[in-house]
């Protein structure tokens, strides 16, 4: 597959969304993660009420992949419960697992990544933001 073909027009313009996005100053959870291969950076900042995720902000250092991902986490998961605890690695499998449809465990959004199913080696981009939500409110879980 050329690599070019998964920077699509929904890609970017997440990617683009979230660029503009400032952190938020009044959150009570938040998680620093860094892919030691390709030096993508992703800082969390989470204000959690009763479960749910009041507000959310994403700031990436990063690949436009890893800056979408994070745009979209904002999308998915402001104004919402806590993300079910097998999120990531529901998302990991439907990656690696070309034949297999996406499940009904992950929303739909997702399926903006499908052309990066089969290049391996940008699978934890993606995967990140998602990582770093779920491990700045593990207590929670």
């Amino acid at each position: 597959m050329n690599e070019l073909l998964i920077y699509q027009d929904k890609i970017l313009s997440l990617a683009a969304e979230n660029k503009k996005s400032l952190p938020i100053e009044n959150f009570n959870r938040s998680y620093e993660i860094k892919n030691p291969l390709c030096g993508d950076e992703v800082k969390v900042r989470i204000k959690l009420v009763n479960n749910e995720i009041d507000d959310i902000s994403t700031i990436v250092r990063g690949c436009a992949l890893c800056e979408a991902s994070a745009g979209l986490t904002v999308k998915l998961f402001k104004n919402k419960k806590i993300p079910n605890n097998n999120f990531v690695k529901d998302f990991l499998n439907w990656l690696e697992n070309k034949d297999q449809d996406l499940p009904i465990s992950l929303p739909d959004e997702i399926g903006v990544f499908t052309p990066i199913r089969d290049i391996k080696n940008r699978h934890k981009c993606i995967t990140m933001p998602f990582e770093a939500i779920l491990k700045s409110i593990k207590e929670d879980l």
